[in-house]
Order: C-alpha cells, then structure tokens, then sequence
C-alpha cells in the first residue's frame, strides 16, 4: 500500500503509517458515515468510501477497484487485467475559496456539522476557532494556483475579490507557519483536521512553511 510513495503518489491510506490521532478520526467518521464513530487505531488505513463528499474535500480523485462501479459519481478511465481506476468528477481542488463558514463548539460537533448533508463543503467551512470577520460572497469565485509543492513548503497565488476563506486540503499541524505576501497570518484548524487561512482581497502570494 505504501508504494505509491516511491512515485511521489499521495493518497488517503497507509501501511504502519504514522497519522494524527485526529486524521485517524476523521477516517473512522468518513468510513462510517457516522461523526460518532470512535476510531479503532491499527497498523492499516485504508479507507474505501469513495461516495462520500470526505473523499471529494480531501482530493481523491482516482479510485483503485478490483470490480466494476456503478457510481455515477466515477467514470473508468483505465483498466489493466482485473485492476481498475476511476476518476472521481466531484473532487474538490487542493487549495480553494469559500466564503461562508460555521464555528462549531466542540470536536465532536465540528465532525457533525462536516457529515451533515445540508453542509456544502465546496462553500462552507467548519472552524473551531472564530476568525471573527464577515464573510461575502462574490459575483465571482476566487481562484487559487499551485505555484509550488513539496513536503514542507508549499506557495499559492490567490485572486479574489472579495476576503475569502482559503482552505488547503492538507492536514493541520502546529508546526506549520503561512505568510500572505511575507507577513505572517492564522491557521486555522479547519473541516476538523485541515488548513485554513482568511486572504484579503485582491491578488497575493500565500505561503505555507513547516517550521523546523
């Protein structure tokens, strides 16, 4: 399961791997389908329900099958022997606006309102922190592009114009530093394990750094 590492492949799963007591979690909720599922820690992650919108937020847009799928959510777009690969045509970007959120009291009520099917992840963020500022939504959708990707740095360029919710669909960790433009700015923790930041508008460089 971890080969994929050798080819510079992310994905959702892993084998011994060391993952966030929180991401652990978020995949017990996601699998589930229940927010009050108590994750079972273990050597394997490997989560399978590709239906669900958790799987769209957290960019998995090519599904590994050993069968044939129904879902109208996936189209085959290559098969060799038995083994086939679908992509997912409701993934989310990585890193994207919206411009509406709810703050959650709890953890626990942080992972309901994210499992609610009234909730649009694609729109509204779920926060457990209030960034205490008014967001609007504009004519036009902000647009984020991936200047720059690696493991511990990571630069956009934002255009929005209106102040916008960015959220970057990696995970949260406190070791993590973002600039906008050079000067330091929030994380927020933000759909329960990912990284947020509020951008102004106009047009910015953003910058994530894993501080060492």
């Amino acid at each position: 399961p971890n080969s994929s590492i050798v080819y510079r492949l992310q994905t959702v799963e892993g084998y011994d791997p060391l993952y966030l007591a929180r991401y652990g979690e978020f995949v017990a909720a996601w699998e589930s389908g229940n927010p009050e599922a108590q994750a079972a820690f273990g050597r394997i992650l490997t989560p399978h329900n590709f239906e669900s919108k958790i799987a769209d937020l957290l960019n998995v847009k090519y599904i590994l099958s050993l069968k044939d799928e129904r879902s109208p959510k996936v189209e085959l777009v290559f098969q060799e022997g038995q083994t086939r690969v679908y992509e997912n045509k409701k993934v989310l970007p990585r890193a994207f606006f919206v411009y509406d959120y709810q703050v959650a009291k709890s953890s626990q009520e942080a992972l309901r309102l994210l499992m609610d099917e009234k909730t649009d992840l694609a729109k509204t963020a779920i926060l457990e922190e209030d960034p205490k500022i008014k967001l609007f939504s504009p004519q036009e959708e902000g647009k984020v592009i991936i200047k720059e990707y690696r493991e511990q740095k990571v630069v956009l360029e934002t255009q929005s114009s209106l102040p916008g919710l960015l959220i970057l669909s990696d995970n949260f960790y406190p070791g993590w530093q973002a600039f906008i433009d050079g000067k330091q700015v929030k994380i927020y923790r933000v759909d329960y394990t990912l990284r947020g930041i509020i951008v102004p508008e106009g047009r910015h460089k953003v910058e994530f750094y894993l501080a060492l």
